[in-house]
């Protein structure tokens, strides 16, 4: 039987149908504040974010004269926008609390005050998932998680996070092995803090193409030339990138992770370009445009050793299509209080 997970006030219980539901919130067991996870979902809602459920919220709270006076006494919030449901994780499950707040801004990474979860960690939702060495099942577990216990965000590639515990142990977990602290906010709140759980629907590769110069040819290296661009209000880092090679039958010949170095500034693109070693026998390295421009007020002649796109070393030679795409990203939030 599906069921439908209910939370209110430090109450936490299940209705197995709709009409069950709006039994209780005609009743009062559930008000326009409580949360409901519909079957299957992940995401929680507010109870009147739930069509079904309206009508009998709204004649539940109709002559219910105190909120006036209270909400008048709190600066004149609203009752469902003055309510800001906060998580604390308690043993066996999560428990939530209504305060009287404005709904947290771009600063803000507290979702719960002193102790309480910040809008950058998450929360693990099953006994027995594994924090793995790499983004992948098949991959070793660095050790096992407990339900409840709490990760905070690192990165995230495809359909998996990088975390960290409490005891510093990194790795990478399903996102469908977790729920990000943000979900138990207010709908601005979750849209507001989006990117930084989901920050690769945020930034994109733009203009890419590729060439192989003749005077590149012997050494069989491809040279990618593209725009990133950060369509958030968070700053990007920690970006990788994956080159894809393919044969003339669209089949795969090998693929190259390329490490970028730099941040994408908020609401803006950049540059990606190789920035030539300043001494024989180290590495050159792969930056954004705006880094190389950070580190010029200290070093003036640098844009002499930088070129725009990145020369990628290949093994495949019969190859006729080259994309570069990105892999990994990590959004920056504002430190506390700035």
């Amino acid at each position: 039987m599906t069921r439908w997970l209910v939370t209110n006030g430090d109450r936490q219980f299940s209705a197995g149908s709709i009409d069950e539901l709006k039994k209780l919130a005609q009743n009062g067991e559930i008000n326009a504040g409580s949360l409901i996870q519909p079957p299957g979902a992940v995401d929680w809602l507010y109870a009147n974010q739930v069509d079904e459920l309206v009508e009998d919220l709204r004649q539940q709270s109709a002559g219910y004269d105190e909120w006036d006076d209270s909400s008048s006494k709190s600066g004149g919030l609203n009752f469902l926008v003055a309510i800001v449901l906060l998580a604390v994780v308690a043993a066996g499950g999560y428990y939530f609390y209504q305060e009287v707040s404005d709904i947290p801004d771009h600063s803000e990474l507290q979702l719960l005050g002193e102790g309480g979860l910040a809008l950058t960690e998450m929360l693990v939702t099953e006994d027995g998932a594994s924090l793995r060495k790499d983004p992948d099942a098949s991959s070793g577990s660095l050790t096992t998680l407990d339900k409840d216990q709490r990760l905070q965000l690192l990165a995230k590639r495809g359909d998996w996070y990088q975390a960290e515990t409490s005891d510093s142990v990194k790795g990478w977990v399903g996102v469908k092995q977790v729920v990000p602290a943000y979900m138990f906010a207010d709908e601005r709140t979750r849209e507001n803090y989006d990117p930084l759980f989901n920050p690769d629907q945020y930034v994109y590769v733009k203009n890419s193409s590729w060439m192989l110069l003749p005077a590149d040819r012997a050494r069989n290296v491809t040279v990618f030339q593209f725009l990133l661009q950060n369509k958030s209000k968070f700053p990007m880092t920690d970006i990788k990138l994956l080159a894809t090679i393919k044969d003339k039958n669209d089949q795969i010949l090998e693929t190259k992770e390329i490490p970028i170095e730099g941040t994408l500034p908020p609401h803006d693109g950049a540059m990606v370009g190789r920035l030539e070693a300043k001494k024989s026998g180290e590495p050159d390295r792969w930056l954004t445009e705006n880094m190389v421009n950070e580190m010029a007020t200290d070093d003036g002649e640098i844009w002499l050793r930088w070129t725009s796109g990145i020369e990628v070393q290949l093994e495949s030679k019969k190859y006729v299509e080259a994309n570069i795409d990105l892999l990994q990203v990590s959004a920056v939030p504002a430190a506390s209080g700035s």
